[in-house]
């Protein structure tokens, strides 16, 4: 295993290299963006809903269920998205 990685990493250029650090920061952004999205829904779903909705209009300008529905659709996008960019980094090819 060691052999193999050691030999892999001989063989990657700068530009490998960089491609690689942009491909993983971006699905660790999207990971943080999913916990943000489900954290910001626990949040807004806890409220009782007067203080729910004064939340979501203040906060966000939005009404409460379309701002979830919102939150849970980019939610889906970003795991959809990091998913996309995991199999590419491991070289499956769909």
């Amino acid at each position: 295993m060691r052999d193999k990685f050691m030999t892999l990493t001989e063989e990657m250029t700068f530009r490998d290299w960089s491609m690689l650090c942009v491909l993983v920061t971006t699905v660790i952004i999207m990971w943080w963006r999913v916990g943000s999205n489900i954290r910001d829904v626990i949040y807004i779903r806890r409220f009782r809903a007067q203080r729910g909705r004064q939340y979501v209009s203040g906060a966000w300008g939005a009404r409460q269920n379309s701002l979830i529905t919102l939150l849970v659709a980019e939610t889906l996008v970003a795991v959809a998205i990091s998913i996309l960019i995991a199999l590419m980094l491991v070289g499956v090819t769909l």
